[in-house]
């Protein structure tokens, strides 16, 4: 019995070792960003983020980007960005060492709201909130002239930020009004209509007295 045991243990130690003596497949393709969440501007501006792409293997690969929207129930509109998004260039292809660069560009609406749009919650871009995210960039490339393709989604938020002009109150006129200038400065006013005053009557009563 101990004889088996023994026997058995060291083929299964054998079947381990040979199986992980085998390198962990990598991508076919790889990228220096895996999320691109948060990203900040003003309504009407255009965002330019820089990507990456590194063929890993000796085939030529073809490939393109598109941005995709993951539809889920109850979403507002705010979550499908995808219109916003375009990629310079949107087409590739790609051997082994190779990098390529890509911008890509993502046009905020001029009409946009302030707050965060593409993603439920800041933290979409972090590992384990997936369910967070809703709008991605997505590459796919498969070998030329194949049709497999493989590659990966990205996500995308951004959070549009807030005029200066827009936070004020209504009521609130700009900086460098005059209705400002005289409000931050009312003690001063005050105190100088006090010295006219006294001054006047200072020179009031010193010619009543020159003139007895």
């Amino acid at each position: 019995m101990l004889k088996w045991f023994v026997n058995t243990l060291a083929v299964v130690s054998l079947l381990a070792g040979w199986l992980f003596s085998f390198p962990s497949p990598a991508a076919a393709t790889g990228v220096d960003h895996v999320a691109l969440c948060n990203l900040e501007g003003h309504a009407g501006e255009s965002l330019t983020v820089a990507v990456t792409l590194q063929g890993n293997e000796a085939e030529t690969r073809d490939g393109f980007w598109y941005a995709y929207y993951k539809q889920t129930d109850g979403d507002d509109a705010r979550m499908d960005i995808t219109s916003w998004i375009t990629f310079e260039p949107e087409e590739y292809v790609i051997t082994k060492d190779q990098s390529i660069t890509f911008n890509i560009r993502v046009n905020i609406p001029a009409d946009a709201a302030p707050g965060l749009w593409g993603a439920t919650a800041a933290t979409a871009g972090q590992s384990g909130h997936s369910a967070e995210r809703r709008s991605y960039v997505v590459f796919k490339d498969t070998p030329s002239g194949g049709n497999v393709y493989s590659g990966l989604l990205i996500p995308v938020s951004v959070v549009v930020l807030e005029d200066a002009a827009a936070t004020l109150p209504p009521d609130q006129d700009q900086p460098g009004s005059s209705s400002n200038f005289f409000s931050d400065n009312l003690l001063v006013i005050v105190l100088a209509l006090v010295i006219l005053v006294l001054l006047g009557v200072i020179l009031k009563l010193r010619g009543a007295g020159s003139s007895r």
